[in-house]
């Protein structure tokens, strides 16, 4: 008897433990993620210029390699700090998947029969009220769990989906590197 009591207490210590905010970060992942998908159209918009063949290299070929480079050198900082953003944000997914787990568990384990044994084991009716306040407070913390579990994996997704991007984007200026090298050669 005395354990889904026990069970109890815990959970109100829990309740009172306040979620950690998840909502404002997917805002901000979600406008970084439109920032580059910008940053990926104006690569797509803004193709290579056709360089003819010249005795001299150009100015602007040689300041857009060394542009390109400062972007590229730029961008595997962001990738780098991204991909430590997303280790971090599953690591995060993975342990509140592992709360929501044991939380299911103990559930099962009680089972509707525990719950109304810890309702008529009360002393009074005031004991009886305030135990099923807390298992009001349990249900609702069991929903802000599970929102907040869901805003985990969709803030995961964003990443990925950065990072993702993060890379093609950098795929695609490491070959324009190349090929103004290659037009810096055959210039000079």
């Amino acid at each position: 008897m005395q354990k889904p009591v026990y069970i109890l207490y815990i959970m109100a210590f829990l309740i009172a433990l306040s979620p950690d905010g998840r909502a404002q970060t997917i805002t901000a992942l979600e406008a970084r993620l439109k920032a580059e998908q910008a940053a990926m159209d104006s690569l797509n918009l803004n193709p290579l210029p056709s360089q003819e063949a010249s005795a001299e290299p150009d100015e602007n070929t040689v300041d857009t390699s060394l542009n390109i480079a400062d972007e590229i050198n730029s961008l595997n900082d962001e990738i780098d700090r991204t991909e430590q953003q997303l280790r971090q944000a599953q690591s995060q997914l993975k342990n509140r998947e592992q709360n929501i787990a044991q939380r299911a568990r103990e559930i099962y384990k009680i089972g509707r029969q525990g719950i109304l044994s810890v309702l008529f084991s009360a002393k009074s009716l005031r004991d009886a009220a305030q135990r099923m306040q807390y298992l009001s407070r349990l249900k609702d913390q069991d929903q802000r769990d599970v929102q907040v579990l869901r805003a985990a994996r969709k803030r995961v997704n964003i990443l990925f989906t950065i990072l993702s991007s993060q890379k093609r984007r950098q795929q695609i200026l490491l070959q324009r590197k190349r090929q103004h090298e290659q037009i810096l050669k055959l210039d000079g």
